[in-house]
C-alpha cells in the first residue's frame, strides 16, 4: 500500500536514510495519509490485507487465536511475513525492540502491534527481506518499524465509529506536540472500544454436523449425552436422549454431539487504552537526545466460552456415576422405561449402575464468562551527535537505551472432578458440607468423606442431573426447544443456579510476564566523500519471562484429582480439574551480546553496494551472518531511471527462552483420534541449534519523473533447523500402526509409555521441542504505481502482489519412521503443521484515487487466491470433500471518501468490504481462516479529525 514512494524515506534496514525505491532491498512504507485513505484500519486488518503477510493473529477467539491452541488473547495482533511465524519477523518501534508478549509459546514469542497507539503513528515501514546482519536474531523473515509523529506540532483531537452488522468499533484520540522548555515535546493517548460479535450473528458459519472427517466447532460429547450401563465402559451407549436432535445435538451410535461454536464469539468485547509521549530536544555542545514512554492496557471484560468443558480423562466416566435411585434417572425412567415395550424397559428394571457420556453443562447453556487483561509500557531515551575522529573526519554517534515490560493474564473456567463426583451421588451444592478424600484403590480415585449426618439430595446437599428432563429450553441457535419448551422438562429436576455456579466457578490462571532491558551504541560516519561510509557498534539485550500461576491452577500445588492432595502416581499429576489444564511456574533469562557494522559504497556512477554483518552471541548459541547488498544503475535520465538490485545473506534465530525450558508446556489440542480437544504436553531441551537460513533477492526497479513507479522482486530463503515441536496430530494418526515406535509420547489410562491403548483411548500426548530439517520458499513481489494530473486534480493508481512460488517443508523423521512427509506447503490450509500456516499462493492488491482541492476519493480492491484443505480434499466424506476441499478466493472492495475544510476538520467516510463478501467455508472451527480471512462482512467508518498546527 505504498504510492508516492518518491517522497517517503525510508530508516529501516540500513543506518543511512534512502528512499524505499532506490533502496538495494524491498521496503514497504505506508504513511498516515495512506492510512486514513484505508479507513485507518486496525493492525489485524492492516497487515491481513499486506500481500506479503500470512498468517496474522489477531480478534478472534483464542481457541484458534495460533497454531498453539488456548495460549494467546484476543487482544493481540501480530506480524507475519511470508508465514514463516510471526517470532521470524522483528517488530521496532522507533528503530528499536520492544519486549514480547506475556504469553509462553513454543518457536518464540513476538511483540503485540496492539499496543501502539495509532493517533500517535506517523508511518510505519515494512522490510520484507531477512536482515540479521542489520538487526540481529528474529528479523529472519524481515522487519516492520512502527514510527511516531516525533515533528507533529499543534493540537489534534480524533474520533471515528465503524459500524457493522452485530457490533461496531468506536476510538477517540487527541494528540499535543509543541515546545517544552528548549526542547520538543509530543503526548498523544486513545481509547478504543470494540464490541462483541457473537458468531450467531453470522449464522452461516455455524455448520451442521456433515459426518466424519470435519473440525467445525462439534464435540463428540454433549449434554443431553448418552449412558454406559453396569460399567464404566468409554465410548459404550447403551442409553440416549431420546430428542437429542431438538436440544440442538446430533445423534450418533454411542453419543449425542454437541456444537459448541455458538459459545466462541468471532470478535470479543475489548477496549484499548494507549498512552504515548515523547521529547527531542538538543543540548548546547549539539547534541541530540530522545526520550519516550509509552503505556497500553488491554481489557476483556467478558471473555465468552462453552457452558462447560469435557471430563478428562474423556474415557473416564466412574467419577459420573448415576445410581438407580438418581432423581434424574428416575424421572427418565418413569417417562421411557415404566412399562414392557418402553425404549428403554431393559435398563432401567435391571438396577445396575449408570455411568454419564458427556459434559456437565452444554445445550443448556449458558455460555461461561471470565475477564482478562494485559497491558504494556516502555521507556526509551537515546542521544546522538557528532564529533572529530580519525584524523579529524566528521563522526557521528548513537546511543539508546530501553526497557519495556508487558503483563497479563490467561485464563480458563473449570470444573473441580471432586465437585463432579460429589454432585452425581447428590452431595453437591455449596452448603452441603461433605468433602471427599483420596481413594487410589477405587475406580473414581476418591471416595465420600464424612457426611456428617447429611443425606444425598436432602438439605443443602443437592444431586447434579445430567438428563434432559432438567433443561426447559435449549440454549443452541435454530434448535427446535429454543423456543418451544422441552415437554419432559421437570423444573423440581432443574439443577439450581447455586448449584451450577458451584460447579463452574473455579478458574485456571496463569499471570505472565515479559521483560527486555536493550543497550546499543553506534559509530557511523564518511570514510570517503560520495564513495564509502561506514556503520557499526554493540547491543546488549536481556530478557525475562515468568509465569505465575494462581493456586488452583497451580500444578506443583495442587497435581492429583482431589484437591489439597499430593499422594497421586506421577502419571495423574494432572490437576483436580475435569479436562482444563493446569499450569507450571516458570521463570528464565537470556543475555544477548551483538557486534554489528555496515558498510555502503558507491563503486562509480551506475553501482552501489551495501556490506554489513552481524555476530551475537546468545547465553545458548552464537552465529555470524553477513550481508551482500547491490544496486545497478542501467539507465538514467532526466526522465526516468532503471536499475537492478539485489541481495544476499545469511540469518537465524536463536532458541527462545519458551524453547528451552524443559518444563512441559500443557495446552489443549483437538485430537482427531479421539474426537475432542486433549492435553498436549510440549517439552523444550536445551540441546536445541539456532535456526539457520541463506537467503537472497533480485529485482527490478523503475522511477520516472512523470510520477510512474514498477518494482520487481524475486525473494528466496532456505532454512534449516526449524524450531518447532513435534506434530502431536501426526503422532497420534500413526501411533496405532506404529505402536512400539511412538509409544513414548501417548499417556495411556495406566500411564505414559505403555502402549495398552488404542488411540481413541489416549488421554494426554506428550511432544518434544525439535529442529525441524528445514523449508524452503520462495516467491515474487510486484509493485506498480502511478500519479498524474486529470483535470483540476490527480489521479493515482497502484498495484502491489506477491506470489509465493514454492514453501518446501522437508520430512520429519523420527528413526526409520516418517512423522510427517516433505510437502509443498504453498497454496494450502496446513492446518496442524507446526512449521507452517495458511498460505494461498496469491495476494493483491489494486487501488485507484482522485485528489482534487480539499477531496479525495480512494478505493482499493483486495484479493487473496483460492487454496485447498488437504485432508478435506483427501476425505471419504463427500459431503466434506465438497463443501471443504477447496477455499474459495476471496475478493473485498473499500472506498474512502477523504474531505479536508478549512477550519482544521478533516472527515473521512470508509466503507470496507462494500460487496459483503463473506469468509470462504474452511473446514476448522468457526468455519472459516481466521489467519487469513474475516468475518465481520460490510463495514462504514466515520472518522472525524479537528486540528490546530500538525
Amino acid at each position: 500500500p505504498s504510492a508516492f514512494l518518491l517522497e517517503a524515506t525510508a530508516v529501516t534496514g540500513t543506518a543511512f536514510k534512502e528512499s524505499p525505491i532506490n533502496l538495494p532491498y524491498a521496503v514497504t512504507t505506508a504513511t498516515r495519509t495512506k492510512l486514513k485513505e484505508q479507513g485507518s484500519p486496525q493492525p489485524v486488518d492492516f497487515f491481513k490485507n499486506l500481500s506479503a503477510s500470512h498468517g496474522v493473529i489477531g480478534e478472534r477467539s483464542s481457541w484458534y487465536n495460533a497454531n498453539q491452541a488456548a495460549t494467546l488473547a484476543e487482544s493481540i495482533a501480530n506480524v507475519n511475513l511470508r508465514g514463516l511465524g510471526a517470532s521470524r519477523t522483528l517488530v521496532l518501534f522507533n528503530g528499536r525492540r520492544q519486549t514480547y508478549v506475556p504469553a509462553r509459546l513454543i518457536g518464540g514469542r513476538f511483540v503485540d502491534v496492539n499496543a501502539i497507539p495509532s493517533i500517535a503513528l506517523d508511518r510505519v515501514e515494512v522490510l520484507k527481506e531477512g536482515a540479521a546482519a542489520i538487526y540481529g536474531s528474529d528479523a529472519v523473515a524481515g522487519v516492520a518499524n512502527f514510527l511516531t509523529r516525533s515533528d507533529f506540532t499543534g493540537f489534534e483531537v480524533s474520533a471515528s465509529h465503524e459500524y457493522l452488522a452485530g457490533a461496531g468499533d468506536s476510538d477517540v484520540g487527541a494528540i499535543w506536540g509543541g515546545q517544552l522548555g528548549g526542547a520538543h515535546a509530543v503526548v498523544a493517548g486513545e481509547w478504543r472500544k470494540r464490541s462483541e460479535l457473537p458468531s450467531t450473528e453470522r449464522d452461516y458459519l455455524l455448520q451442521p454436523w456433515h459426518g466424519g472427517g470435519q473440525r467445525l466447532g462439534w464435540s463428540s460429547l454433549g449434554n443431553p449425552g448418552t449412558f454406559a450401563v453396569g460399567a464404566p465402559a468409554p465410548w459404550t451407549a447403551a442409553i440416549h436422549a431420546p430428542e437429542c436432535d431438538k436440544f440442538g445435538g446430533f445423534r450418533e451410535s454411542w453419543t449425542c454431539r454437541f456444537r459448541y461454536q455458538q459459545y466462541e464469539n468471532l470478535v470479543e468485547e475489548m477496549s484499548h487504552t494507549r498512552a504515548f509521549t515523547e521529547i527531542n530536544g538538543a543540548l548546547d555542545n549539539g547534541t541530540e537526545y530522545h526520550i519516550e514512554g509509552l503505556w497500553a492496557q488491554a481489557d476483556i471484560p467478558n471473555w465468552y466460552t462453552t457452558p462447560s468443558y469435557p471430563p478428562f480423562p474423556l474415557t473416564d466416566t466412574s467419577i459420573m456415576e448415576v445410581a438407580p435411585d438418581h432423581p434424574g434417572r428416575e424421572a427418565f425412567c418413569e417417562d421411557y422405561g415404566a412399562a414392557d415395550g418402553d425404549l428403554y424397559y431393559a435398563e432401567c428394571q435391571a438396577g445396575e449402575n449408570w455411568y454419564f457420556n458427556g459434559r456437565p453443562f452444554g445445550n443448556s447453556g449458558p455460555g461461561r464468562i471470565l475477564g482478562r487483561d494485559s497491558s504494556t509500557w516502555r521507556v526509551a531515551a537515546s542521544a546522538n551527535g557528532d564529533f572529530a575522529s580519525f584524523g579529524g573526519r566528521e563522526t557521528h554517534f548513537d546511543l539508546g537505551l530501553s526497557y519495556s515490560r508487558t503483563e497479563g493474564n490467561y485464563n480458563l473456567p473449570g470444573v473441580y472432578i471432586e465437585r463432579l463426583f460429589l454432585g452425581f451421588r447428590g452431595f453437591g451444592g455449596p452448603d452441603c458440607g461433605v468433602g471427599v478424600e483420596a481413594d487410589p484403590s477405587s475406580q473414581a480415585g476418591m471416595r465420600l468423606g464424612p457426611l456428617n449426618g447429611q443425606a444425598a439430595g436432602q438439605g443443602g446437599c443437592q444431586y447434579y442431573n445430567p438428563f434432559g428432563n432438567a433443561i426447559e429450553f435449549t440454549d443452541q441457535h435454530g434448535a427446535e426447544y429454543s423456543t418451544r419448551a422441552n415437554p419432559g422438562y421437570r423444573s423440581n429436576l432443574a439443577n439450581s443456579a447455586e448449584l451450577r455456579n458451584w460447579l463452574a466457578d473455579n478458574e485456571v490462571d496463569l499471570q505472565s510476564t515479559a521483560d527486555m532491558l536493550v543497550a546499543d551504541a553506534t559509530l557511523s560516519g564518511t570514510w570517503i566523500e560520495d564513495v564509502a561510509s561506514y556503520a557499526g557498534g554493540y547491543q546488549f539485550r536481556l530478557l525475562n519471562a515468568s509465569g505465575d500461576p494462581n493456586d488452583a491452577g497451580d500444578v506443583t500445588i495442587n497435581p492429583c484429582p482431589v484437591v489439597g492432595d499430593d499422594g497421586c502416581s506421577a502419571e495423574d499429576r494432572f490437576g483436580p480439574y475435569a479436562f482444563t489444564n493446569v499450569n507450571r511456574p516458570y521463570d528464565e533469562s537470556q543475555t544477548v551480546h551483538r557486534i554489528f557494522a555496515e558498510i555502503p559504497l558507491s563503486l562509480g556512477s551506475r553501482f552501489d553496494t551495501q556490506l554489513a554483518a552481524n555476530y551475537e552471541f546468545h547465553d545458548v548459541a552464537s552465529s555470524f551472518d553477513p550481508k551482500f547488498g547491490w544496486r545497478y544503475q542501467l539507465a538514467e535520465s532526466s526522465a526516468q531511471s532503471l536499475f537492478l538490485r539485489g541481495s544476499v545473506q545469511t540469518t537465524f534465530r536463536t532458541p527462545s527462552l519458551d524453547d528451552v525450558n524443559e518444563s512441559p508446556l500443557s495446552t489443549l489440542e483437538w485430537i482427531n483420534e479421539t474426537g475432542a480437544y486433549q492435553t498436549v504436553d510440549r517439552i523444550g531441551s536445551k540441546d536445541l541449534k539456532p535456526e539457520q537460513a541463506f537467503t537472497y533477492n533480485a529485482g527490478l526497479a523503475l522511477i520516472t519523473e512523470a510520477g510512474h513507479e514498477a518494482t520487481f522482486d524475486y525473494w528466496s530463503y532456505d532454512f534449516k533447523d526449524v524450531i518447532g515441536a513435534m506434530p502431536h496430530g501426526a503422532i497420534t494418526g500413526l501411533y496405532d500402526a506404529n505402536t512400539e515406535a511412538l509409544k513414548q509420547f501417548i499417556v495411556c489410562p495406566d500411564g505414559v509409555g505403555t502402549g495398552t491403548c488404542e488411540a481413541s483411548a489416549l488421554e494426554r500426548v506428550r511432544v518434544d521441542i525439535v529442529n525441524w530439517p528445514g523449508v524452503k520458499t520462495s516467491g515474487i513481489d510486484m509493485h506498480l504505481g502511478t500519479r498524474m494530473p486529470a483535470g483540476a486534480g490527480r489521479v493515482t493508481a497502484s498495484l502491489d502482489g506477491s506470489y509465493i512460488l514454492a514453501y518446501e517443508t522437508k520430512a520429519l523423521m523420527l528413526g526409520d519412521l516418517v512423522l510427517q512427509e516433505e510437502a509443498d506447503a504453498a497454496g494450502y490450509l496446513n492446518f496442524g503443521n507446526p512449521i507452517a500456516t495458511s498460505l494461498p499462493k496469491l495476494k493483491g492488491r489494486a487501488s485507484a484515487g482522485y485528489h482534487w482541492q480539499t477531496y479525495s476519493f480512494v478505493s482499493y480492491l483486495n484479493y487473496i487466491s483460492s487454496y485447498e484443505d488437504r485432508p478435506s480434499m483427501a476425505s471419504d466424506n463427500a459431503a466434506i470433500k465438497d463443501l471443504f476441499g477447496t477455499i474459495d478466493s476471496f475478493v473485498t472492495l473499500d472506498l474512502s471518501v477523504l474531505w479536508s475544510l478549512p477550519n482544521g476538520l478533516d472527515m473521512v467516510l470508509s466503507g470496507m468490504n462494500l460487496l459483503d463478501t463473506r469468509p470462504p467455508l474452511v473446514n476448522i472451527e468457526q468455519a472459516y481462516d481466521g489467519f487469513t480471512h474475516d468475518p465481520k462482512g460490510r463495514r462504514f467508518k466515520l472518522a472525524v479529525t479537528w486540528g490546530l498546527g500538525g
